[in-house]
């Protein structure tokens, strides 16, 4: 039980993080001389804590909305 609530912890914890590399781009974005390097280095640790968030070992994930479905197996 301990390790599924960890689990989501985890999860969200690397989506918020990346919503705040979201803001880091906009900062970039609006400098007088944009700092694309700056762009392109947050837009790929977004990428990879998205993809970690839900790709975390030995688990299923149905994406929705608000809360993903997490299980081993699945049946569907």
């Amino acid at each position: 039980m301990f390790k599924r609530f960890f689990y989501e912890f985890l999860r969200w914890n690397l989506r918020f993080h990346g919503i705040w590399h979201l803001i880091h781009i906009i900062q970039d974005i609006t400098l007088t001389t944009p700092n694309w390097g700056g762009v392109i280095l947050h837009l790929y640790i977004i990428f990879i804590e998205i993809l970690a968030s839900f790709y975390i070992p030995k688990e299923h994930v149905h994406l929705k909305p608000i809360k993903s479905e997490v299980h081993e197996k699945c049946d569907d």
